[in-house]
């Protein structure tokens, strides 16, 4: 089963010890548990859990605040188990009202944490493609700076920049980076 790791955030012991139960016997590992708002924060801040699951009733501010300081800050997951005496607004943040089935809380955290793997993958191939983006650009500005100093076409400029980053072992985009400082260090210089 899975091993995700788990924050329960409630004030009720009883509760608390009752939903950590269903967890631990379901595979999933409960890294910590909190009284309150604030513990919440501290303990998430140093484990970054993969979910937190926190009553609606938690103390010490509001379950939207609390939920947006752990989405925004991507200290975790969040899924708000909702007292139905006192209902809350919380239409962007994932909850279940009680009381809930096991097989229900179940499968909303399963659903959770699908979510944030794919988000997860998601933005790490976001990344993949900035920086992707960003050494194509560098590469392109590079190249247009060998085109106007050397007086080549671009697909000259290009050999010999392949060419130089083969004999020195060194990226085109680290190669990139210094011919585009070189030109910059020397326009300064010009200006002195």
């Amino acid at each position: 089963m899975s091993k995700a790791r788990i924050i329960i955030a409630d004030g009720n012991d009883k509760s608390r010890l009752r939903l950590k139960a269903l967890l631990t016997g379901y595979g999933y590992l409960v890294q910590a548990e909190a009284r309150n708002a604030p513990d919440l924060l501290r303990k998430a801040r140093m484990m970054f859990p993969d979910l937190v699951i926190m009553d609606s009733r938690l103390e010490g501010g509001s379950t939207q605040e609390i939920a947006g300081i752990l989405e925004s800050d991507e200290l975790s997951n969040v899924l708000v188990l909702v007292d139905s005496s006192h209902p809350r607004q919380l239409d962007e943040i994932a909850h279940i009202n009680k009381p809930y089935s096991e097989e229900t809380l179940l499968s909303v955290i399963q659903v959770s944490l699908l979510y944030q793997s794919r988000f997860t993958s998601i933005k790490q191939e976001m990344g993949k493609l900035k920086e992707s983006l960003n050494t194509r650009k560098g590469v392109e500005k590079a190249k247009g700076i060998l085109m106007k100093k050397l007086g080549v076409d671009e697909a000259e400029a290009y050999r010999m920049m392949q060419k130089e980053s083969m004999n020195r072992s060194i990226s085109l985009k680290d190669l990139s980076r210094a011919i585009i400082i070189a030109d910059q260090t020397e326009i300064n210089n010009k200006e002195r």
